[in-house]
């Protein structure tokens, strides 16, 4: 056999079982050939279809993360704001009891003013939800909710319990913002 015998790809043989023409390529009838492309045109259109779709969908999912990430940082600012502007009001106070301290000299006028700046600073954080966790002499230690600074030796107090609270400890709702610190009997 020759070159010059090999079918080329715009040759078409003749079927020795059926008698049917067919593309020397593909030994298919020319019709099924033309479906099998369009059929394969039609499934890389969906293909492209679907790729649009997921990238689409993926640009998406990228701006609510964004806008999301945005939102909340633009809520914790205004959280943030909303207390500071509070604040702001205790900070003047404070300014004018310091001014006014050094102007008169007045050691009972200086603390009657810290202790009315004390109670308006109380006033806002319990506004805002703050309350202390109630903590006494003799309560059993609980460590969700206490930090052992220290143990002695217990006057009058069972082993374990709380001696003295040697700094207060506070609650926004449930969340214990800062635990009791306290000293507790062994």
């Amino acid at each position: 056999m020759t070159d010059r015998d090999l079918p080329t790809p715009d040759d078409e043989a003749v079927d020795a079982t059926d008698g049917e023409a067919v593309d020397a390529t593909g030994g298919e009838p020319p019709a099924a050939a033309d479906a099998d492309e369009e059929a394969r045109r039609e499934l890389a259109r969906e293909r492209d279809d679907y790729k649009d779709k997921w990238l689409r969908a993926h640009a998406e999912l990228d701006n609510v993360r964004k806008r999301a990430r945005r939102e909340i940082a633009e809520a914790q600012t205004f959280a943030v704001a909303d207390v500071l502007r509070d604040l702001l009001d205790v900070l003047d106070n404070f300014e004018r009891a310091a001014g006014a301290a050094t102007a008169n000299g007045d050691a009972e006028a200086v603390r009657s003013g810290v202790a009315l700046i004390h109670g308006r600073l109380r006033e806002i954080l319990g506004a805002r939800g703050l309350t202390p966790i109630p903590t006494a002499k003799g309560d059993p230690f609980d460590p969700g909710i206490h930090e052992a600074v220290m143990q002695m030796d217990g006057d009058g107090v069972e082993s374990g319990a709380v001696m003295e609270v040697a700094q207060a400890g506070y609650r926004l709702g449930d969340l214990v913002l800062r635990p009791c610190r306290v000293v507790v009997a062994r």
